[in-house]
């Protein structure tokens, strides 16, 4: 088979031209994607809305929040059914309001959700928005099996009624100058004023297959979009006294349309693929941009610094701070933009790739010439369109066909700038030094030294060359070298340029940008006079104007005006580090580290007037308080803090802000940058205002917030009042205090000799009960038992007896020199004086000591000689007259309820009143001479030692009142 050559030819034509094609790439502008990293927590977003005071709203899957300017804060209530929130509102108060599926409407007030009413047992569950006509809120209500009304609830009095009206789509309807528009029946407009209660047919189309309708807010008016079941199908009317249809696109016919708003007679559609913006003409839409294909976008606004905040169902929140800024490729290894016209210019990358892009077409070519080694400069010759390129392997020039012609040079290593001369000759810079080329050979070296840059001046034929000793000038025949400086310091310079008026601008690493002509400075551009910062990036002419990029942002000098305007992340400059700038036409190409961005030099300013700021929050001796416009604090709380803000995304970028106290500051205070809060410890007494404002730092504008006045009032103690009141009071307590020192040291006195008394009673005390312990009965007693030991030889008993006798006389003598002894000791005693006690009743009686276990015997202290008498008197009084079954026992107890140690001393005998009257027979007027002594004694320890020793003493009777025992208790406070 044969083919026809010249097909064959075209067909292979076509073929290569479309290989060397990257293809056509969408521009979306360069947007900021709003994610758990800025703090927001949610990507599912349904409803977006701006209040009155500028802060953003957000409703989503997760919840409700708030955009104040620069926190994402979010909003919830204990009483909330569910988490997601819906149809975000502002009342006629400007409050946000908004729904959940729970029926449960909520409103912000005072930056809190409260909780307006829960209305699911008549919405029971459905989806439903809501408007507001006049104080009402108005919403459908569902009835079953496809029936429903439309309900209004007074958001004052919350009184509930049914509205005569029959809303039929799926939206409440729109009010438009306080009448809600809504659709009834056929899907018919309608009209109902609430005040008259009267309903209007406002149009009667009538259309068909219609499941979905949504009202829509437009700059006069509004408009009303319909949809089938399937949300495609889209109708479009705009309300102008009837509803008129309005033809829209294709690609809007086919996805569902969740939102619109209308700015500078653009409509901005949010669907199921993206944000599509269309302008209006003849009563028909067209599409101007598409952002975002692919995405669903659920709402979208313009904030109060004209940012494009964009919501979508799975994708969070992007914010466009500059629609006209865009991002036309991913290239982040840039390494040279030349222009070659106003439609087109080369790129050439660090990995080798030369790229042609045509901004009409918006289409990059790879051009073949280049080796895949990176390229440090590529000049145009405007005149005979060859081009001059270097990289690190090669050095040559081509033209619009590609053919290339080397160049012999004797070192193209490191070559960092080439500039075009003439037709045939160039300049090339390079860490070796600075050549001529000429044709395709060397023809002169101007200097061995490193070189950073060189521009040859069209206008002037002279060459600038910036080396590592500073920027020189050369005349035309290279015969001539001037050394340029400033202040008698070289100028080091990376990148120059030339206007149109024939200046050479030269970008210093520190110094900002110098204007030369004819080799001398004549213009400085610096942070003084209105560059953002010093440190300059590069830069780049555009006719007499000058393109600066700076670490603060990106500059357009009008050398004409002297004036500066420019570019910051407020306005979507997403990375300061930009190292070209090219200008094609009226756009303007930037290259940075996160690749290559456009815009239209004549839309890219927009006007953002500087928001005022406002109190975030005030905290009075480090807790929160309510924002107000005056104070009035006592000096002893003058500890306050003021927290500062302004709404906008990214406005806190380039400002900072500044305070005056009047009353105590001369000047405006700067605060650090970054700071946002100023704070007093303590202020002095007097009154005073605080004025605070912002400046951007860049242009220099002032905005000034609302004043706060502050009184700050002495404390009591610091008056001249309380100076001459603390000095009456001063005199009267030194009077005082020296009557009450005497009549408190005659007391004193008085109480130590009543305490010495009380202690020489004591010690009589003590020796009372010791002759109590020691009375001559026991003694005569004791010694005649001994006595009978010793009658009927019993040596041994008589031995024994007289030891424990001993032995207890002298545990009396001891004890009677100590105040207290331990329970141990009281124990051993009491064994001891008891076993003697049997012994000369002849095992007549029985006794048991029980301690409780609980009790540690040595550690607790009990009065010396206390104890025995009470025994003595069971034994003496109790039992002695008993004839037989004498027992006696004696039991020590830990009281908690009275924290003490409880003595029980109980007997059988035969009670003390008949112990009195055998008593009175034998002895008239006899008194126990132990009992009266330890009662002495008691009533001793408790004034002198303060304690609270108790006894107790009961009698026991049986059930013919005849004695039968005693029973002593005695309380020893532990």
């Amino acid at each position: 088979m044969r083919y026809n050559s010249n097909v064959l030819k075209k067909s292979l034509f076509h073929i290569y031209f479309l290989l060397l094609f990257l293809g056509i790439h969408a521009q979306d502008p360069i947007s900021i994607h709003i994610t758990d990293k800025d703090g927001f927590p949610d990507n599912e977003i349904y409803d977006l809305l701006q209040d009155k005071k500028g802060d953003i709203w957000i409703a989503a899957n997760k919840g409700l929040f708030k955009f104040d300017g620069k926190n994402f804060t979010q909003l919830t209530h204990p009483k909330k059914q569910g988490r997601s929130f819906f149809n975000l509102t502002l009342d006629p108060y400007g409050r946000v309001w908004c729904n959940n599926l729970a029926g449960q409407f909520f409103y912000v007030e005072d930056n809190k959700l409260e909780l307006f009413g829960n209305y699911q047992n008549i919405i029971k569950g459905a989806y439903t928005d809501f408007v507001f006509l006049n104080d009402q809120l108005v919403f459908r209500i569902y009835l079953g099996e496809g029936a429903q009304k439309v309900c209004a609830i007074n958001i004052n009095t919350k009184k509930k009624r049914d509205l005569p009206l029959t809303v039929t789509g799926t939206s409440m309807g729109f009010v438009f100058n306080d009448i809600l528009y809504y659709t009834s029946k056929g899907f018919k407009l309608k009209s109902y004023d609430f005040e008259n209660e009267e309903a209007k047919l406002i149009s009667d189309r009538t259309i068909h297959n219609i499941t979905f309708s949504n009202f829509y807010k437009l700059k006069e008016g509004f408009c009303l979009i319909k949809s089938n079941a399937e949300h495609r199908n889209n109708s479009f009317y705009e309300y102008d006294n009837e509803l008129l249809p309005v033809e829209i696109p294709r690609a809007l016919n086919t996805h569902r349309i969740e939102g619109l708003f209308e700015r500078d007679n653009n409509y901005y559609f949010s669907t199921s693929n993206g944000m599509y913006i269309c302008t209006k003409k003849n009563n028909s839409l067209k599409i101007k941009d598409h952002y975002l294909e692919g995405i669903f976008v659920t709402k979208a606004l313009i904030d109060v610094n004209n940012n494009l905040w964009i919501s979508t169902l799975n994708n969070s929140i992007y914010i466009i701070p500059n629609e006209q800024l865009k991002k036309i490729s991913n290239v982040n290894n840039i390494s040279v933009l030349e222009k070659i016209n106003d439609s087109s210019c080369y790129i050439g990358t660090r990995s080798g790739k030369l790229l042609e892009y045509y901004k009409t077409s918006n289409i990059f070519k790879t051009n073949l010439v280049s080796n895949n080694s990176f390229i440090r400069s590529i000049s145009f010759n405007k005149k005979t369109g060859k081009t001059l390129y270097a990289s690190d392997k090669s050095f040559f020039t081509f033209d619009a066909f590609n053919r290339k012609d080397n160049i012999n040079i004797m070192n193209t290593s490191g070559i960092k700038n080439t500039d075009v001369i003439n037709d045939s000759t160039y300049v090339v810079s390079s860490s070796s030094g600075v050549y001529i080329v000429k044709g395709k050979s060397q023809i002169a070296r101007i200097t061995f030294k490193r070189a950073y840059t060189s521009l040859f001046s069209i206008s002037n034929n002279q060459l600038y060359v910036s080396d590592v000793d500073g920027l020189n000038l050369y005349s035309n025949d290279l015969k001539i070298k001037k050394e340029i400086e400033i202040n008698q310091n070289p100028i080091y310079t990376f990148k120059m340029t030339e206007s149109t008026n024939g200046i050479v601008w030269v970008s210093t690493y520190d110094k900002g940008v110098y204007g030369i002509k004819n080799g001398i400075v004549i213009k400085k551009l610096n942070e003084e006079n209105g560059l953002a910062s010093n440190f300059v990036n590069t830069i780049n002419t555009d006719g007499n104007d000058l393109w600066i990029a700076t670490e603060k942002g990106v500059q357009l000098y009008n050398s004409n005006t002297d004036s500066f305007k420019i570019l910051t992340k407020q306005d979507g400059i997403n990375s300061y580090a930009i190292k070209h700038i090219e200008v094609l036409g009226n756009d303007v190409l930037l290259s940075s580290n996160l690749g290559l961005f456009s815009f239209d030099k004549t839309k890219i300013f927009k006007e953002r007037k500087l928001q005022k700021p406002y109190i975030k929050s005030v905290q009075i001796q480090e807790k929160d308080t309510l924002i107000l416009a005056n104070y009035k604090l006592p000096q002893e709380s003058s500890n306050v803090r003021f927290n500062f803000n302004i709404k906008g995304f990214h406005s806190n970028q380039s400002i900072i802000y500044q305070y005056i106290l009047k009353g105590v500051d001369k000047d405006w205070i700067t605060l650090t940058r970054g700071s946002d809060y100023v704070k007093f410890n303590s202020l002095p007494e007097g009154d005073f205002e605080l004025r605070y404002r912002i400046i951007d730092e860049v242009n220099g504008e002032v905005s000034e917030g609302d004043s706060i006045n502050i009184k700050v009032t002495l404390p009591f103690y610091k008056t001249e009042l309380f100076w001459l009141f603390s000095s009456v009071v001063s005199i009267m307590i030194v009077i005082f205090y020296f009557r009450k020192r005497t009549r408190r040291l005659k007391e004193t006195q008085k109480i130590q000799l009543e305490k010495a008394e009380i202690n020489r009673d004591l010690t009589f005390s003590q020796l009372e009960n010791l002759r109590s312990q020691m009375n001559p009965h026991f003694i005569f007693n004791a010694l005649n038992s001994i006595q009978d030991y010793i009658i009927i030889n019993e040596k041994k008993l008589a031995r024994d007896y007289l030891v424990r006798f001993a032995k207890l006389i002298r545990l009396y003598l001891d004890q009677s020199r100590k105040n207290e002894i331990s329970l141990e000791d009281e124990l051993s005693t009491l064994n001891l004086y008891l076993e003697l006690e049997k012994e000369r009743f002849e095992g007549d009686f029985d006794y048991e000591i029980n301690v409780d276990k609980e009790l540690i015997e040595k550690d607790i202290y009990v009065p010396s000689l206390l104890i025995q008498p009470y025994v003595e008197n069971a034994l003496k009084h109790g039992l002695l007259h008993k004839t037989d079954d004498k027992k006696l026992e004696i039991s020590f107890v830990k009281n908690s309820d009275a924290q003490a140690l409880q003595c029980t001393i109980v007997d059988n005998g035969i009670g003390r009143e008949s112990a009195a009257k055998i008593n009175e027979k034998r002895h008239k007027s006899h008194v126990s001479f132990a009992t009266s002594a330890n009662q002495k004694r008691v009533t001793l320890l408790n004034s002198a030692m303060n304690k609270n020793i108790q006894v107790k003493i009961v009698d026991l009777y049986d059930e013919e009142r005849n004695g039968i025992g005693t029973v002593v208790t005695i309380n020893l406070p532990l």
